[in-house]
């Protein structure tokens, strides 16, 4: 039997051909891009690792096809940029590499990128031929009732982007509309006769929200966010801006998939349940239940490479970048990241933990606390508030912490300076 091909149930015969990717001003359907991939996919060579780069717009879908309509070749959705190794350009969106993974391989392969929050980004690596069984497993699992439009306004080359509105769009024939963070008007006018959902970061929603004047009927829109924990604050000023909205938390990592959804998000305890068929459990747990996020699914990565230095593999399951616990009614509450530097002279504390605890104080948009160290070498808590808070209320706040676990150093910015201040990817 010859190797799997990515694309075995790609486009049902029987779809309505009119159904497509709307990215900005640019429309093709889903039959033109598959031709158009198919166009180019005479000049590609088996056995080798193409980079799809989505940064260049709908071309990159008909290159999506290209890579994925023929076995035996790893693509790697990712701009080339981000990953800084040798390419060639072979069309618009579309390069060739050595292949990260040597060796026989005998099963097509994904990678996506990481988003680099922690360092540089490095690429998860995992089975192609699996990314129906992820389609439909979102599908059922996270949308529940399937929209007829994915909507989002991320950039794509984030992983919840590829695997959660590129590819249900692609293998269930659903539009897909790719807009721009200031304007929400394809999701308006897309939600005016169908149901949308909508996958973005709780920054994107608010700035959005912030620069409409009114309420918007988003009665027919379901918002997913993904990014952490969604303040009370943040939930209150969609609600009040998009009139009728469901809002959803969303929790993963590129090298786990989606983990957990939280779908009454506002109250800053949890991140949600695990997604229904999916196994997550804690690794290498301490005294107080606290361990590494692990778990396994179709989504999860097989491979880590790091350009430059190299790919390691994991046993069919993956411990993430995060630490967590679940409570009495097994809801995910994280505590921190494993590579945060959780250790403050000497002691073991969770940031996340009193992010949730800032939080939880009237006023506070958002909250990050990092482990500092300054050039004297001493450590010490610092922390970021998105809100209408002065640094003296979160400290009065904080009084209630463990000593330990009071920030020293508070920065108090106004919601607009930090949208403003807001990078690429929407984080804070």
């Amino acid at each position: 039997m010859g190797r799997p091909a990515f694309t075995r149930f790609l486009v049902p015969q029987d779809a309505t051909g009119g159904r497509g990717v709307r990215w900005g001003t640019d429309f093709a359907t889903w039959d033109d891009l598959l031709a158009a991939g198919r166009g180019l996919a005479g000049r590609l060579g088996g056995g080798r690792a193409f980079v799809v780069d989505p940064t260049v717009g709908i071309a990159s879908i008909a290159a999506l096809f290209a890579v994925a309509t023929v076995p035996d070749r790893t693509l790697l959705w990712a701009s080339v940029d981000t990953l800084g190794v040798p390419h060639r350009e072979l069309a618009p969106g579309l390069h060739e590499i050595e292949p990260p993974v040597a060796g026989d391989i005998d099963r097509p392969l994904w990678g996506v990128c990481t988003s680099g929050s922690s360092g540089r980004p490095k690429v998860a690596i995992g089975h192609a031929d699996l990314w129906e069984l992820v389609a439909l497993h979102y599908q059922r699992a996270i949308y529940e009732d399937t929209p007829e439009v994915l909507a989002t306004n991320l950039p794509l080359q984030f992983s919840a982007a590829f695997f959660m509105a590129v590819l249900p769009s692609m293998f269930l024939r659903l539009d897909l509309v790719v807009f721009p963070t200031h304007d929400w008007t394809p999701v308006h006018d897309a939600a005016r006769d169908r149901d949308v959902a909508v996958l973005t970061v709780p920054a994107m929603a608010a700035a959005a929200c912030l620069g409409t004047a009114g309420t918007t009927d988003m009665r027919r829109v379901a918002l997913f966010l993904g990014g952490g924990h969604v303040s009370a604050e943040r939930v209150r000023l969609i609600s009040a801006r998009f009139d009728g909205v469901s809002i959803a938390n969303l929790y993963g990592t590129a090298e786990t998939g989606a983990v957990a959804v939280d779908r009454a998000p506002g109250h800053n305890e949890h991140v949600g349940h695990p997604i229904p068929g999916k196994a997550v459990w804690l690794a290498d747990t301490d005294e107080h239940g606290v361990g590494k996020v692990a778990t396994a699914g179709p989504d999860c990565c097989r491979y880590v490479w790091r350009p430059g230095a190299g790919v390691t593999a994991n046993d069919g399951h993956v411990a993430g970048t995060d630490l967590g616990r679940f409570d009495e009614q097994g809801r995910l509450c994280l505590e921190g990241r494993v590579d945060g530097g959780e250790k403050l002279t000497g002691v073991l504390v969770y940031p996340r933990s009193i992010e949730r605890h800032l939080l939880a104080l009237p006023g506070v948009l958002d909250a990050r606390v990092l482990v500092r160290r300054g050039a004297s070498g001493l450590e010490h808590l610092a922390a970021r508030v998105v809100g209408t808070v002065a640094e003296a209320q979160v400290r009065a706040h904080c009084a209630t912490l463990p000593e330990i676990e009071r920030p020293s150093r508070i920065e108090c910015v106004a919601e607009a300076d930090a949208l403003a201040a807001a990078n690429a990817n929407g984080k804070l």
